[in-house]
């Protein structure tokens, strides 16, 4: 779950009152799209955004396809993906919150970390309902209807990820670990194409408040992994554009620059509605930012 071509923050004076709604533009993205949005960024890699703003990275070798993450389920993503593709896929959610696994249920199989499995407990058809009518308002029309109750047990097409490569024919992928904005958190390097596949885990607004989160230090320490990767360009689940491989670079400064920095009291402003602090490292070019939880931020 993240927010990062329009990010919304409620910024509280010191007398706890709101001084203002801030927007850091992350891109020409906001939230609420009319209708769906397929972007081709190379010869075999497409971006397909829905209409919550999620994005579903759509990668074709030879021999199979692979889609990463399946959006928020209100589109027919599977359907999408068929109108660019007809080869067997292979289909993996980069962790599991909600707005990357909402169009599981379109496809036979979908492998997530265990490690995330524990987040799909925490969801009933109350709250998923709730977050699309308040994301997408007026959209009374949603392809994966959900049974009252738990979320869990409901998909039983959900497999652990139990492998660390595998090949779509012409690309090798391999999977790697990206710990930070969830425990079981992953990305995927395509070495052929110097691209870097990587959910909501190198977002320029990194966001530690939602379920499974781990620490800001965790969070540090996935970024310098990631510099020892050879790529160039990475793409994350709420941009249609890449991002070059410095931009980690400036991640770890706004990490660095926040241990002294000031922070703003911060609010999500869709379900679950998760609380904490937002620091905004006003560098060059576009900001880039660090939410967590109230009594945390130092690595």
């Amino acid at each position: 779950m993240c927010h990062v071509r329009c990010i919304h923050a409620l910024v509280q004076d010191k007398d706890g009152g709101c001084s203002g709604l801030h927007a850091l533009h992350m891109g020409s993205f906001m939230y609420g799209l009319k209708k769906t949005e397929v972007t081709c960024i190379c010869d075999n890699v497409y971006v397909i955004t829905d209409r919550a703003g999620c994005c579903v990275n759509l990668v074709t070798g030879k021999e199979k396809a692979l889609v990463f993450d399946t959006g928020s389920g209100t589109d027919d993503i599977h359907g999408l993906v068929r109108g660019i593709t007809g080869l067997p896929l292979v289909v993996i959610n980069s962790h599991g919150h909600f707005d990357h696994i909402g169009g599981n249920g379109l496809f036979d199989t979908v492998y997530m970390h265990p490690d995330d499995f524990v987040v799909l407990e925490s969801y009933t058809a109350e709250l998923l309902g709730q977050w699309r009518r308040e994301l997408v308002p007026g959209q009374a029309g949603l392809c994966q209807p959900f049974e009252a109750g738990p979320w869990h047990g409901q998909w039983d097409n959900m497999k652990a990820l139990d492998f660390d490569t595998f090949n779509l024919g012409g690309l090798e992928c391999r999977i790697i670990p990206l710990m930070g904005h969830s425990k079981g958190s992953i990305g995927i390097w395509i070495p052929k194409l110097r691209l870097l596949l990587s959910g909501d885990a190198l977002t320029p607004v990194m966001c530690l408040i939602f379920q499974n989160h781990t620490s800001v230090e965790t969070q540090y320490n996935t970024l310098q992994c990631v510099k020892d990767l050879d790529f160039d360009h990475y793409l994350t689940s709420h941009h249609n554009q890449c991002f070059p491989r410095q931009t980690i670079d400036r991640l770890l400064r706004c990490i660095e620059n926040s241990r002294k920095g000031k922070w703003h009291p911060y609010q999500y402003p869709y379900p679950p509605y998760a609380k904490g602090k937002l620091y905004l490292d006003s560098m060059e070019g576009e900001p880039v930012a660090l939410i967590c939880e109230a009594d945390k931020g130092h690595c």
